[in-house]
Protein backbone atom coordinates (compact mmCIF):
# COMPACT_ATOMS: atom_id res chain seq x y z
CA UNK A 1 0.00 0.00 0.00
CA UNK A 2 1.26 3.66 -1.44
CA UNK A 3 0.58 6.85 0.30
CA UNK A 4 -0.26 10.25 -1.13
CA UNK A 5 -0.17 13.83 0.48
CA UNK A 6 -1.93 16.39 -1.23
CA UNK A 7 -0.42 19.95 -0.08
CA UNK A 8 -2.23 23.53 -1.02
CA UNK A 9 -3.34 26.45 1.24
CA UNK A 10 -6.69 26.50 -0.70
CA UNK A 11 -8.92 23.69 1.02
CA UNK A 12 -10.99 23.39 -1.93
CA UNK A 13 -8.66 22.00 -4.06
CA UNK A 14 -7.05 19.57 -0.98
CA UNK A 15 -10.28 18.21 -0.27
CA UNK A 16 -11.74 18.21 -4.09
CA UNK A 17 -8.85 16.36 -5.49
CA UNK A 18 -8.82 13.95 -2.36
CA UNK A 19 -12.18 13.01 -2.67
CA UNK A 20 -11.33 12.08 -6.07
CA UNK A 21 -8.56 10.04 -5.06
CA UNK A 22 -9.89 8.23 -2.35
CA UNK A 23 -12.69 6.75 -5.48
CA UNK A 24 -9.87 6.43 -7.95
CA UNK A 25 -7.64 3.97 -5.78
CA UNK A 26 -10.34 3.27 -2.43
CA UNK A 27 -7.78 1.14 0.26
CA UNK A 28 -4.76 0.78 -1.87
CA UNK A 29 -3.49 4.55 -1.45
CA UNK A 30 -3.64 5.85 1.77
CA UNK A 31 -4.60 9.65 1.13
CA UNK A 32 -3.23 12.68 3.12
CA UNK A 33 -4.47 16.06 3.26
CA UNK A 34 -2.34 19.33 4.52
CA UNK A 35 -3.53 22.76 3.93
CA UNK A 36 -0.03 24.27 5.14
CA UNK A 37 3.93 23.63 3.60
CA UNK A 38 4.58 23.49 7.87
CA UNK A 39 1.77 21.45 8.15
CA UNK A 40 3.12 18.70 5.61
CA UNK A 41 6.75 19.06 6.96
CA UNK A 42 5.48 17.69 10.34
CA UNK A 43 3.70 14.93 8.62
CA UNK A 44 6.88 13.86 6.41
CA UNK A 45 8.71 14.03 9.83
CA UNK A 46 7.05 10.90 10.88
CA UNK A 47 5.42 9.05 8.08
CA UNK A 48 6.97 7.85 4.56
CA UNK A 49 4.97 9.57 1.67
CA UNK A 50 5.76 7.96 -2.03
CA UNK A 51 3.84 10.88 -3.94
CA UNK A 52 3.50 14.57 -2.48
CA UNK A 53 1.22 16.68 -4.81
CA UNK A 54 2.25 20.37 -3.54
CA UNK A 55 1.33 23.62 -4.88
CA UNK A 56 3.94 25.83 -5.09
CA UNK A 57 3.40 29.24 -3.62
CA UNK A 58 2.49 29.38 0.26
CA UNK A 59 2.36 31.34 3.00
CA UNK A 60 4.91 29.91 5.53
CA UNK A 61 6.96 27.29 3.52
CA UNK A 62 6.62 27.54 -0.29
CA UNK A 63 6.72 24.44 -2.45
CA UNK A 64 10.73 24.78 -2.88
CA UNK A 65 11.52 24.52 0.63
CA UNK A 66 9.60 21.57 1.19
CA UNK A 67 10.62 19.68 -1.75
CA UNK A 68 14.78 20.56 -0.43
CA UNK A 69 13.51 19.18 2.91
CA UNK A 70 11.39 16.15 1.21
CA UNK A 71 14.26 15.04 -0.74
CA UNK A 72 17.02 15.24 2.54
CA UNK A 73 14.17 13.21 4.47
CA UNK A 74 12.68 10.57 1.55
CA UNK A 75 14.68 10.25 -1.19
CA UNK A 76 12.77 8.12 -2.99
CA UNK A 77 9.11 10.36 -2.94
CA UNK A 78 7.77 11.48 -6.44
CA UNK A 79 7.21 14.79 -5.83
CA UNK A 80 5.07 16.76 -8.51
CA UNK A 81 4.11 20.53 -8.79
CA UNK A 82 0.90 21.56 -8.83
CA UNK A 83 0.74 25.46 -9.29
CA UNK A 84 -2.00 27.87 -11.03
CA UNK A 85 1.13 30.16 -12.13
CA UNK A 86 3.38 29.28 -15.11
CA UNK A 87 6.47 29.92 -13.99
CA UNK A 88 9.60 29.30 -15.89
CA UNK A 89 12.00 30.04 -13.38
CA UNK A 90 10.47 28.15 -10.61
CA UNK A 91 10.10 25.36 -13.08
CA UNK A 92 14.02 25.29 -13.56
CA UNK A 93 15.03 25.60 -9.80
CA UNK A 94 12.76 22.76 -8.73
CA UNK A 95 13.97 20.43 -11.91
CA UNK A 96 17.17 20.39 -10.14
CA UNK A 97 15.68 18.27 -7.12
CA UNK A 98 16.49 14.20 -7.84
CA UNK A 99 12.93 13.74 -6.35
CA UNK A 100 11.07 16.00 -8.65
CA UNK A 101 8.59 14.79 -10.94
CA UNK A 102 6.56 17.03 -12.85
CA UNK A 103 5.22 20.44 -12.95
CA UNK A 104 1.12 20.31 -13.52
CA UNK A 105 -0.65 23.67 -13.77
CA UNK A 106 -4.26 23.73 -12.38
CA UNK A 107 -6.11 25.03 -15.65
CA UNK A 108 -5.40 21.86 -17.28
CA UNK A 109 -7.94 20.08 -15.36
CA UNK A 110 -8.39 17.29 -13.10
CA UNK A 111 -7.97 14.16 -15.07
CA UNK A 112 -4.37 15.61 -16.62
CA UNK A 113 -3.67 15.48 -12.67
CA UNK A 114 -5.21 12.38 -11.81
CA UNK A 115 -2.69 10.71 -15.10
CA UNK A 116 -0.02 11.86 -14.10
CA UNK A 117 0.02 10.53 -10.30
CA UNK A 118 -1.86 7.10 -11.59
CA UNK A 119 1.88 7.11 -13.32
CA UNK A 120 3.71 7.68 -10.54
CA UNK A 121 2.43 5.77 -8.37
CA UNK A 122 2.72 2.91 -10.67
CA UNK A 123 6.55 4.18 -11.13
CA UNK A 124 7.25 3.83 -7.28
CA UNK A 125 5.41 0.34 -6.97
CA UNK A 126 7.75 -0.40 -9.95
CA UNK A 127 10.69 1.07 -7.80
CA UNK A 128 10.15 -0.65 -4.60
CA UNK A 129 9.96 -4.18 -6.39
CA UNK A 130 13.23 -3.45 -8.10
CA UNK A 131 14.78 -2.27 -4.51
CA UNK A 132 14.12 -5.43 -3.09
CA UNK A 133 15.25 -7.80 -5.67
CA UNK A 134 18.22 -6.27 -5.72
CA UNK A 135 18.49 -6.37 -2.36
CA UNK A 136 21.60 -7.88 -1.46
CA UNK A 137 23.36 -10.03 1.76
CA UNK A 138 25.55 -8.34 4.39
CA UNK A 139 28.99 -10.59 4.81
CA UNK A 140 28.31 -14.20 6.32
CA UNK A 141 30.98 -13.72 8.62
CA UNK A 142 29.93 -10.14 9.57
CA UNK A 143 26.54 -10.85 10.59
CA UNK A 144 27.21 -14.28 12.29
CA UNK A 145 30.04 -12.47 14.39
CA UNK A 146 27.28 -9.94 15.21
CA UNK A 147 24.41 -12.85 16.06
CA UNK A 148 26.84 -15.03 17.92
CA UNK A 149 27.59 -11.70 20.10
CA UNK A 150 23.82 -11.09 20.82
CA UNK A 151 23.33 -14.51 21.80
CA UNK A 152 26.07 -14.72 24.49
CA UNK A 153 28.86 -15.50 22.60
CA UNK A 154 31.47 -12.99 22.41
CA UNK A 155 32.23 -9.20 23.78
CA UNK A 156 31.81 -6.09 20.43
CA UNK A 157 35.18 -5.54 21.93
CA UNK A 158 36.40 -8.57 20.77
CA UNK A 159 34.27 -8.10 17.46
CA UNK A 160 37.09 -6.10 15.07
CA UNK A 161 39.77 -8.28 16.24
CA UNK A 162 38.55 -11.62 14.39
CA UNK A 163 40.43 -12.30 11.30
CA UNK A 164 37.62 -13.94 9.66
CA UNK A 165 35.60 -10.58 9.54
CA UNK A 166 34.72 -8.07 7.55
CA UNK A 167 35.31 -4.44 8.76
CA UNK A 168 32.36 -3.11 10.45
CA UNK A 169 30.76 -0.35 8.41
CA UNK A 170 29.08 0.79 12.26
CA UNK A 171 31.40 3.21 14.13
CA UNK A 172 31.27 1.11 17.68
CA UNK A 173 32.14 4.80 19.44
CA UNK A 174 29.25 6.03 18.56
CA UNK A 175 25.17 5.19 19.88
CA UNK A 176 23.68 2.80 17.69
CA UNK A 177 19.81 2.33 17.24
CA UNK A 178 18.10 -1.09 17.24
CA UNK A 179 15.04 -2.36 16.07
CA UNK A 180 14.16 -5.67 16.80
CA UNK A 181 11.54 -7.53 14.52
CA UNK A 182 9.88 -11.43 15.27
CA UNK A 183 7.70 -13.15 12.62
CA UNK A 184 5.95 -16.57 12.82
CA UNK A 185 8.44 -19.52 13.26
CA UNK A 186 7.06 -21.60 10.08
CA UNK A 187 8.58 -18.81 7.97
CA UNK A 188 11.50 -18.81 9.16
CA UNK A 189 12.97 -20.45 6.46
CA UNK A 190 12.37 -17.48 4.82
CA UNK A 191 14.86 -15.65 7.24
CA UNK A 192 17.48 -15.78 4.25
CA UNK A 193 15.39 -14.57 1.53
CA UNK A 194 13.53 -11.47 3.84
CA UNK A 195 17.62 -10.42 5.15
CA UNK A 196 17.84 -9.70 0.77
CA UNK A 197 15.40 -7.78 0.84
CA UNK A 198 15.52 -5.99 3.84
CA UNK A 199 19.31 -5.11 3.26
CA UNK A 200 18.37 -3.78 -0.41
CA UNK A 201 14.89 -1.56 1.26
CA UNK A 202 17.15 -0.11 3.54
CA UNK A 203 19.87 1.07 1.28
CA UNK A 204 17.69 2.39 -1.61
CA UNK A 205 15.30 4.21 1.08
CA UNK A 206 17.58 5.67 3.96
CA UNK A 207 20.77 6.67 2.36
CA UNK A 208 21.73 8.51 5.30
CA UNK A 209 21.67 5.18 7.38
CA UNK A 210 24.35 2.52 7.90
CA UNK A 211 22.88 -0.21 9.28
CA UNK A 212 23.69 -3.83 9.79
CA UNK A 213 21.00 -6.84 9.26
CA UNK A 214 20.94 -9.65 11.82
CA UNK A 215 18.93 -12.51 12.04
CA UNK A 216 20.03 -13.95 15.84
CA UNK A 217 17.53 -16.76 16.10
CA UNK A 218 14.35 -18.41 14.42
CA UNK A 219 11.96 -16.06 13.69
CA UNK A 220 13.71 -13.25 14.69
CA UNK A 221 15.34 -9.80 13.04
CA UNK A 222 17.92 -7.13 14.41
CA UNK A 223 18.82 -4.05 12.95
CA UNK A 224 21.78 -2.11 14.12
CA UNK A 225 21.36 1.51 12.82
CA UNK A 226 23.79 4.83 13.12
CA UNK A 227 23.29 8.66 11.24
CA UNK A 228 25.94 8.81 8.65
CA UNK A 229 26.46 12.08 9.94
CA UNK A 230 28.29 12.03 13.22
CA UNK A 231 26.44 15.25 14.36
CA UNK A 232 22.99 13.18 13.53
CA UNK A 233 19.75 15.21 13.23
CA UNK A 234 16.63 16.22 15.20
CA UNK A 235 14.05 13.40 15.72
CA UNK A 236 16.18 10.16 14.08
CA UNK A 237 14.11 8.20 16.57
CA UNK A 238 10.60 9.22 15.07
CA UNK A 239 11.87 8.93 11.35
CA UNK A 240 13.29 5.27 12.40
CA UNK A 241 9.87 4.53 13.26
CA UNK A 242 8.55 6.07 10.23
CA UNK A 243 11.17 4.22 8.17
CA UNK A 244 10.27 1.10 9.87
CA UNK A 245 6.84 1.27 9.62
CA UNK A 246 7.00 1.60 5.37
CA UNK A 247 9.13 -0.80 4.91
CA UNK A 248 7.31 -3.64 7.17
CA UNK A 249 4.25 -2.84 5.29
CA UNK A 250 6.16 -3.15 1.75
CA UNK A 251 7.34 -6.54 3.47
CA UNK A 252 4.21 -8.12 3.80
CA UNK A 253 2.49 -6.75 0.16
CA UNK A 254 5.92 -8.04 -1.23
CA UNK A 255 5.76 -11.64 0.28
CA UNK A 256 3.11 -11.79 2.67
CA UNK A 257 5.43 -11.89 5.72
CA UNK A 258 4.01 -9.94 8.49
CA UNK A 259 7.07 -8.31 10.97
CA UNK A 260 6.41 -7.16 14.10
CA UNK A 261 8.77 -4.74 15.72
CA UNK A 262 9.84 -3.02 18.42
CA UNK A 263 11.98 0.43 17.37
CA UNK A 264 14.57 0.52 20.53
CA UNK A 265 16.27 4.16 21.36
CA UNK A 266 20.28 4.99 21.41
CA UNK A 267 22.46 3.08 23.10
CA UNK A 268 26.23 2.62 23.20
CA UNK A 269 28.04 -0.83 21.56
CA UNK A 270 28.37 -1.61 24.86
CA UNK A 271 24.85 -1.76 25.82
CA UNK A 272 23.78 -3.89 22.26
CA UNK A 273 23.22 -7.58 24.16
CA UNK A 274 21.45 -5.88 26.74
CA UNK A 275 19.35 -3.92 24.78
CA UNK A 276 18.37 -7.18 22.31
CA UNK A 277 17.14 -8.83 25.65
CA UNK A 278 14.92 -5.54 26.59
CA UNK A 279 13.36 -5.41 23.29
CA UNK A 280 12.66 -9.00 23.28
CA UNK A 281 11.26 -8.67 27.07
CA UNK A 282 9.17 -5.94 25.46
CA UNK A 283 7.75 -7.43 22.32
CA UNK A 284 6.45 -10.54 24.77
CA UNK A 285 4.63 -7.90 26.66
CA UNK A 286 2.97 -6.28 23.93
CA UNK A 287 2.66 -9.43 21.54
CA UNK A 288 -1.29 -9.58 20.31
CA UNK A 289 -1.66 -12.15 18.09
CA UNK A 290 0.63 -14.04 15.69
CA UNK A 291 1.12 -12.34 12.02
CA UNK A 292 -0.22 -8.89 12.83
CA UNK A 293 1.58 -6.12 12.08
CA UNK A 294 2.68 -4.65 15.13
CA UNK A 295 5.38 -1.66 15.65
CA UNK A 296 5.92 0.29 18.91
CA UNK A 297 8.79 2.38 20.39
CA UNK A 298 10.98 0.95 23.25
CA UNK A 299 10.03 4.23 25.14
CA UNK A 300 6.39 3.65 25.15
CA UNK A 301 7.58 0.34 27.56
CA UNK A 302 10.20 1.79 29.36
CA UNK A 303 9.37 0.30 32.60
CA UNK A 304 8.03 -3.46 31.71
CA UNK A 305 10.56 -6.20 32.77
CA UNK A 306 13.85 -4.27 32.17
CA UNK A 307 17.04 -5.69 32.81
CA UNK A 308 16.16 -9.23 33.63
CA UNK A 309 18.69 -12.24 35.41
CA UNK A 310 19.83 -15.17 34.20
CA UNK A 311 22.72 -16.74 32.26
CA UNK A 312 22.60 -15.60 28.51
CA UNK A 313 22.09 -19.54 26.97
CA UNK A 314 19.10 -19.63 29.50
CA UNK A 315 17.50 -16.59 28.70
CA UNK A 316 17.88 -17.38 24.67
CA UNK A 317 16.30 -20.49 25.23
CA UNK A 318 13.32 -19.03 27.92
CA UNK A 319 12.86 -16.42 25.26
CA UNK A 320 12.23 -19.07 22.74
CA UNK A 321 10.14 -20.72 24.84
CA UNK A 322 8.18 -17.25 25.51
CA UNK A 323 8.04 -16.54 21.78
CA UNK A 324 6.69 -19.63 21.13
CA UNK A 325 4.00 -19.82 23.96
CA UNK A 326 2.68 -16.49 22.50
CA UNK A 327 1.82 -17.79 19.36
CA UNK A 328 0.71 -21.00 21.07
CA UNK A 329 -1.95 -19.15 22.94
CA UNK A 330 -3.34 -16.78 19.87
CA UNK A 331 -3.21 -19.61 17.11
CA UNK A 332 -2.71 -23.08 18.70
CA UNK A 333 -4.60 -25.97 20.58
CA UNK A 334 -4.63 -27.46 24.16
CA UNK A 335 -2.62 -30.43 22.97
CA UNK A 336 -0.19 -28.31 20.95
CA UNK A 337 0.44 -26.44 24.26
CA UNK A 338 0.69 -29.26 26.52
CA UNK A 339 3.39 -30.54 24.14
CA UNK A 340 5.10 -27.21 24.40
CA UNK A 341 5.48 -27.75 28.21
CA UNK A 342 6.47 -31.22 27.41
CA UNK A 343 9.54 -30.00 25.21
CA UNK A 344 10.74 -27.28 27.52
CA UNK A 345 10.01 -28.72 31.16
CA UNK A 346 9.65 -32.16 30.59
CA UNK A 347 12.28 -34.71 32.23
CA UNK A 348 14.73 -33.27 29.13
CA UNK A 349 13.54 -29.95 28.77
CA UNK A 350 16.18 -28.02 30.65
CA UNK A 351 14.48 -25.37 31.90
CA UNK A 352 12.50 -26.61 34.75
CA UNK A 353 15.65 -26.61 37.36
CA UNK A 354 15.72 -23.08 35.33
CA UNK A 355 12.38 -22.13 36.86
CA UNK A 356 12.68 -23.08 40.12
CA UNK A 357 16.41 -20.20 40.40
CA UNK A 358 15.12 -17.52 38.45
CA UNK A 359 11.67 -15.62 39.63
CA UNK A 360 12.12 -13.48 37.09
CA UNK A 361 11.30 -15.94 34.19
CA UNK A 362 8.25 -17.12 35.83
CA UNK A 363 6.89 -13.54 36.20
CA UNK A 364 7.78 -13.01 32.63
CA UNK A 365 5.49 -16.12 31.84
CA UNK A 366 2.45 -14.58 34.91
CA UNK A 367 2.68 -11.54 32.75
CA UNK A 368 2.19 -12.46 29.22
CA UNK A 369 -0.81 -14.63 30.66
CA UNK A 370 -2.12 -11.47 32.02
CA UNK A 371 -1.30 -9.36 29.07
CA UNK A 372 -3.13 -12.36 26.94
CA UNK A 373 -5.81 -11.85 29.43
CA UNK A 374 -6.52 -8.72 29.62
CA UNK A 375 -5.86 -7.79 25.57
CA UNK A 376 -8.45 -10.93 25.15
CA UNK A 377 -11.32 -9.84 27.63
CA UNK A 378 -11.38 -13.62 28.72
CA UNK A 379 -12.80 -12.05 32.18
CA UNK A 380 -12.65 -11.76 35.59
CA UNK A 381 -12.75 -15.61 36.68
CA UNK A 382 -9.66 -16.49 34.29
CA UNK A 383 -8.11 -13.30 36.01
CA UNK A 384 -8.99 -14.69 39.39
CA UNK A 385 -7.57 -18.26 38.56
CA UNK A 386 -4.31 -16.43 37.61
CA UNK A 387 -4.39 -14.50 40.49
CA UNK A 388 -3.81 -17.44 42.11
CA UNK A 389 -1.78 -19.23 40.48
CA UNK A 390 0.70 -16.33 41.07
CA UNK A 391 -0.30 -16.62 45.17
CA UNK A 392 0.64 -19.96 44.71
CA UNK A 393 4.36 -18.99 43.14
CA UNK A 394 5.07 -16.14 45.28
CA UNK A 395 4.65 -18.94 48.85
CA UNK A 396 6.93 -21.42 47.50
CA UNK A 397 4.90 -23.58 45.45
CA UNK A 398 6.94 -23.36 42.27
CA UNK A 399 10.14 -24.40 44.13
CA UNK A 400 8.60 -27.13 46.66
CA UNK A 401 6.59 -29.22 43.64
CA UNK A 402 7.96 -27.14 40.24
CA UNK A 403 6.75 -30.23 38.30
CA UNK A 404 3.12 -30.11 39.49
CA UNK A 405 3.23 -25.98 39.68
CA UNK A 406 4.31 -26.17 35.59
CA UNK A 407 1.86 -29.00 34.89
CA UNK A 408 -1.06 -26.63 36.33
CA UNK A 409 0.31 -23.63 34.14
CA UNK A 410 0.27 -25.60 31.34
CA UNK A 411 -3.55 -26.51 31.90
CA UNK A 412 -4.08 -23.01 32.33
CA UNK A 413 -2.89 -21.93 28.96
CA UNK A 414 -4.69 -24.63 27.18
CA UNK A 415 -7.81 -23.88 28.73
CA UNK A 416 -7.11 -20.19 27.75
CA UNK A 417 -6.50 -21.32 24.09
CA UNK A 418 -10.02 -23.48 23.93
CA UNK A 419 -11.74 -19.87 25.54
CA UNK A 420 -10.17 -18.29 22.84
CA UNK A 421 -11.33 -20.22 20.01
CA UNK A 422 -14.61 -19.38 21.11
CA UNK A 423 -13.59 -15.38 21.59
CA UNK A 424 -12.09 -14.93 18.33
CA UNK A 425 -14.57 -12.80 16.36
CA UNK A 426 -14.80 -10.46 19.26
CA UNK A 427 -11.30 -9.12 19.13
CA UNK A 428 -11.21 -7.06 16.65
CA UNK A 429 -14.65 -5.92 17.82
CA UNK A 430 -13.21 -4.64 21.09
CA UNK A 431 -10.02 -3.13 19.00
CA UNK A 432 -12.51 -1.45 16.45
CA UNK A 433 -14.48 0.16 19.77
CA UNK A 434 -11.01 0.89 21.28
CA UNK A 435 -10.56 2.94 18.36
CA UNK A 436 -13.84 4.59 18.12
CA UNK A 437 -13.92 5.39 21.58
CA UNK A 438 -10.19 7.05 21.15
CA UNK A 439 -11.70 9.12 18.39
CA UNK A 440 -14.07 10.52 20.41
CA UNK A 441 -12.09 11.51 23.09
CA UNK A 442 -9.89 13.41 20.86
CA UNK A 443 -11.88 14.77 18.23
CA UNK A 444 -10.54 18.26 18.56
CA UNK A 445 -6.45 17.20 18.34
CA UNK A 446 -5.20 18.33 14.69
CA UNK A 447 -3.65 15.69 15.01
CA UNK A 448 -5.91 12.66 15.07
CA UNK A 449 -5.44 10.79 11.71
CA UNK A 450 -4.90 7.04 10.49
CA UNK A 451 -1.09 7.14 11.38
CA UNK A 452 -1.77 8.40 14.94
CA UNK A 453 -4.45 5.88 15.70
CA UNK A 454 -2.35 3.26 14.32
CA UNK A 455 0.38 4.07 16.59
CA UNK A 456 -1.72 4.57 19.45
CA UNK A 457 -2.75 0.71 18.83
CA UNK A 458 0.47 -0.48 17.78
CA UNK A 459 -0.56 -1.84 14.66
CA UNK A 460 0.82 -0.98 10.82
CA UNK A 461 -1.29 2.01 9.70
CA UNK A 462 -2.13 -0.11 5.97
CA UNK A 463 -3.28 -2.83 8.08
CA UNK A 464 -5.40 -0.97 10.35
CA UNK A 465 -6.81 0.74 7.57
CA UNK A 466 -7.91 -2.58 6.12
CA UNK A 467 -9.16 -4.32 9.34
CA UNK A 468 -10.92 -1.24 10.00
CA UNK A 469 -13.11 -1.27 7.19
CA UNK A 470 -13.52 -4.97 7.15
CA UNK A 471 -14.97 -5.15 10.30
CA UNK A 472 -16.71 -1.77 10.77
CA UNK A 473 -18.11 -1.80 7.15
CA UNK A 474 -16.65 2.58 6.65
CA UNK A 475 -13.00 3.71 6.25
CA UNK A 476 -11.59 5.25 9.27
CA UNK A 477 -12.14 8.57 7.82
CA UNK A 478 -15.02 7.91 7.50
CA UNK A 479 -15.98 7.87 11.11
CA UNK A 480 -13.47 10.60 12.16
CA UNK A 481 -15.50 12.80 9.72
CA UNK A 482 -19.04 12.01 11.29
CA UNK A 483 -17.26 12.75 15.02
CA UNK A 484 -16.26 16.14 13.70
CA UNK A 485 -19.11 16.76 12.01
CA UNK A 486 -21.50 16.01 15.03
CA UNK A 487 -19.25 17.48 17.65
CA UNK A 488 -19.13 20.62 15.58
CA UNK A 489 -23.26 21.06 15.00
CA UNK A 490 -22.89 20.74 18.75
CA UNK A 491 -20.53 23.30 18.91
CA UNK A 492 -22.67 25.96 16.77
CA UNK A 493 -25.88 25.41 18.30
CA UNK A 494 -23.86 26.26 21.09
CA UNK A 495 -23.34 29.66 19.48
CA UNK A 496 -19.61 28.86 18.91
CA UNK A 497 -18.34 31.32 16.17
CA UNK A 498 -17.14 29.94 12.99
CA UNK A 499 -13.26 30.34 13.48
CA UNK A 500 -13.06 28.87 16.89
CA UNK A 501 -15.54 25.54 15.83
CA UNK A 502 -12.93 25.10 13.02
CA UNK A 503 -9.88 25.41 15.33
CA UNK A 504 -11.67 22.66 17.63
CA UNK A 505 -12.67 20.09 15.41
CA UNK A 506 -8.79 20.18 13.93
CA UNK A 507 -9.24 22.48 10.72
CA UNK A 508 -6.23 24.19 9.28
CA UNK A 509 -8.34 27.59 8.37
CA UNK A 510 -12.42 28.00 8.75
CA UNK A 511 -12.80 27.98 4.68
CA UNK A 512 -11.47 24.32 5.13
CA UNK A 513 -14.31 24.08 7.89
CA UNK A 514 -16.64 25.56 6.19
CA UNK A 515 -15.98 23.43 3.00
CA UNK A 516 -16.31 20.33 4.72
CA UNK A 517 -19.24 21.31 6.94
CA UNK A 518 -21.46 22.15 3.50
CA UNK A 519 -20.09 18.83 1.36
CA UNK A 520 -21.54 16.89 4.45
CA UNK A 521 -24.55 18.45 5.60
CA UNK A 522 -25.83 20.83 2.48
CA UNK A 523 -25.85 23.94 4.63
CA UNK A 524 -23.41 26.08 5.81
CA UNK A 525 -22.70 26.31 9.63
CA UNK A 526 -24.83 29.88 9.86
CA UNK A 527 -27.68 27.83 7.84
CA UNK A 528 -27.76 25.08 10.17
CA UNK A 529 -26.95 27.34 12.65
CA UNK A 530 -30.53 29.32 11.80
CA UNK A 531 -32.81 26.33 11.01
CA UNK A 532 -32.23 24.99 14.42
CA UNK A 533 -32.23 28.26 16.33
CA UNK A 534 -35.97 30.04 15.40
CA UNK A 535 -35.84 33.93 15.74
CA UNK A 536 -37.75 35.24 18.33
CA UNK A 537 -41.14 37.77 17.50
CA UNK A 538 -37.80 40.86 17.57
CA UNK A 539 -36.26 39.10 15.23
CA UNK A 540 -33.53 37.59 17.99
CA UNK A 541 -32.42 34.48 18.38
CA UNK A 542 -33.58 31.77 20.99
Amino acid sequence: MQTLLIVDDEPNIVEGLASQFEQRYGDSVIIMKSFTGEHALNILQGNKVDVILSDVRMPDIDGLELIQETERLWPRTHFIFLSGFDDFEYIHRASKFSIYRGYLLKTEGDEVVMEKVDKEIRMCAEELRAETEQGRMRAFAQRAALESMLRGGGSWRDFPMQDNVLSLELDTGRPVFMVLGKFLLHQAAEGMQVLQQLAGLLEGQAPGLTFELLLPEEGTLVWLLQEKNAAGRRGTGSYIHALFEAIQQQIDDACGLAVSMVIGCAAGFDEIVEKYGRLNDIYYMIYRDAGKLIIVDETDYSDVLLNQGGGLQERFQFSTFIHQLGQQLHTGTPESVRELFALYFGASGGLLQSARLHSEQQLTLFTLLLSFLRENRMGASYEQALAHMLDEFLHGANRTEPEAFMEKTAVFCGELCRQRAENEAHNTEAVINRINLYIEAHIEDYNLSLTELARMTGFNPSYLSRLYRTHAGRKLSEYIDEVKLRHAQGLILSGELVKNVAERTGFASPSAFILFFKRNTGRTPRQFFEEHIPETSDGESK
